[in-house]
């Protein structure tokens, strides 16, 4: 199976330029022949929406955005977050989700269980918690999805009372792929990559990583997407601070050769590069 990571700079709430980007994204991979493109976390509303998740116009918004890219999605498959509605009568309007779509309709929806409530994040003022697991079959690949914190949970110190691959590994799936909005920090990029050659390991499982890139509101994205073999070994690097694009053959992750040395390094230029984005950004 043919994979795509898409790594983009959205932008809260300019749904437009959201769309053309995702958009292209999807007929690029088109044209080499992928199955199955991965955006990341949120990357329909931008990351944080905070308070515009409080509108009903917003998600409508959002909605608009997933009906008009299905008309892109003919002989291949997306992965990409977004706010969904909980239907329930009790919890949060909102879940913080994954949506799976083919030939145009949404098959699979994810929803986020660990939702982070320190430093930076407040997602559980706004998103319910995801209680379902269940693994994607989709071209004889069985797909643990998950999202960003949702595999944060590997650590000695732990935060929270399940863990959502625990549950998601008794179904025997063949892939971990995560989404994220994951922000840069200093040595966040090694933390990051610590934790996920831990999922590997713990599970034996290929990772794909899509994350954001760019700045938002007080975030800066660094980007850094990755895919990881069943060892936790590094086999692809997305640009850090850049838009960026990548295509990987599933079945040679684990004989792909091993990226070390250069660990992506935050050289000056390209934090100087991420810096003024968010100037741009921000007007």
């Amino acid at each position: 199976m043919k994979i795509a990571l898409s790594q983009i700079n959205y932008h809260i709430g300019n749904f437009e330029q959201n769309t053309n980007k995702i958009r292209d994204a999807i007929r690029k991979a088109k044209l080499s022949d992928v199955n199955l493109i991965v955006f990341a976390e949120l990357a329909v509303s931008g990351y944080p929406s905070r308070d515009f998740l409080e509108f009903d116009d917003f998600i409508s918004c959002c909605n608009k955005v997933i009906d008009d890219i299905s008309e892109e999605i003919s002989d291949i498959a997306v992965i990409i977050g977004m706010p969904t509605v909980n239907s329930k009568t009790k919890g949060k309007n909102l879940y913080n989700s994954a949506v799976f779509i083919e030939n145009g309709e949404i098959t699979h929806t994810v929803n986020k269980t660990l939702l982070p409530t320190y430093d930076v994040f407040d997602e559980y003022r706004y998103f319910e918690s995801g209680k379902e697991f269940n693994i994607i079959n989709y071209k004889g690949v069985k797909i643990a999805l998950t999202i960003c914190e949702d595999l944060w949970d590997v650590v000695d110190d732990l935060m929270y009372t399940i863990r959502p691959m625990d549950e998601l590994i008794k179904q025997q799936p063949d892939l971990i792929i995560n989404i994220a909005a994951s922000p840069f920090h200093y040595k966040q990029a090694e933390i990051r990559k610590q934790i996920l050659k831990k999922n590997c390991i713990l599970y034996n499982l290929p990772l794909i990583y899509v994350n954001h890139v760019g700045a938002q509101t007080e975030l800066l994205f660094d980007g850094c997407s990755m895919v990881l073999n069943s060892k936790g070994e590094v086999v692809e690097e997305l640009k850090s601070f850049q838009e960026d694009f990548s295509i990987v053959e599933l079945d040679e992750v684990n004989s792909m050769p091993i990226i070390k040395g250069e660990e992506n390094l935050i050289e000056e230029i390209q934090l100087g590069k991420g810096i003024d984005d968010g100037y741009h950004d921000t007007g």
